[in-house]
């Protein structure tokens, strides 16, 4: 194992260890119901009643997570599947977790780039975006903007529970676009999974 890569995980351990911050943040109020509907008007554009993994290119947070939604398996989400996998992700109440996000490109650490999470619109209004910038090991705790952040998470590194689009930018080095202004990155929040690499070309 290359030791940049241990070093890289001791600083993501440091950034996400379950032993910092509030232990309960009030959560976002979300109606997965609502948000399901909303999702099926925006990406069901064949309008039937299914979400397949083409129509779902617009929205890769939950593209990435397209496995667990098809709970019968047949390569598309329907109505029921989309809602209850909502409810599922939703239903602990947590209103924020920590996260590191771990940037490479071609294969080694990305310093100084900027890496927004930016929440999926069927989620409404309830959720903030969070940003972070890569260290020299190539990852960033992410945060809400403190001034977009409830008052007790203002001087935390904490993000939301929810599903998002992944935008990467550097300041000095030209990152395609499918990785910000045409982003094909997407995350969606996994309890128990402090850390999120994405390995960019």
């Amino acid at each position: 194992m290359n030791g940049w890569f241990l070093v890289i995980a001791a600083a993501g351990a440091a950034f996400t260890g379950c032993s910092s911050g509030p232990q309960r943040v009030k959560a976002p109020r979300i109606d997965p119901a609502k948000s399901t509907q909303q999702a099926m008007e925006l990406y069901d554009t064949n309008h039937d009643g299914k979400l397949s993994q083409e129509e779902l290119a617009r929205c890769p947070g939950v593209l990435i997570s397209f496995e667990r939604y098809d709970a019968n398996h047949d390569k598309t989400i329907d109505d029921e599947e989309f809602r209850t996998h909502l409810a599922q992700l939703l239903k602990s109440g947590t209103g924020a977790t920590e996260l590191a996000c771990i940037v490479l490109l071609k294969g080694m650490p990305l310093p100084g780039a900027k890496v927004a999470f930016e929440p999926e619109p069927y989620l409404g209004n309830e959720i903030q975006s969070a940003e972070g910038t890569t260290n020299n090991y190539g990852s960033a705790p992410l945060g809400m903007p403190p001034d977009h952040a409830p008052a007790a998470l203002k001087n935390m590194k904490l993000i939301q529970y929810g599903t998002f689009k992944v935008r990467i930018t550097h300041p000095t080095i030209n990152i395609p676009a499918k990785y910000n202004s045409e982003t094909t990155l997407g995350y969606e929040t996994t309890p128990g999974e402090p850390t999120v690499s994405f390995a960019l070309k």
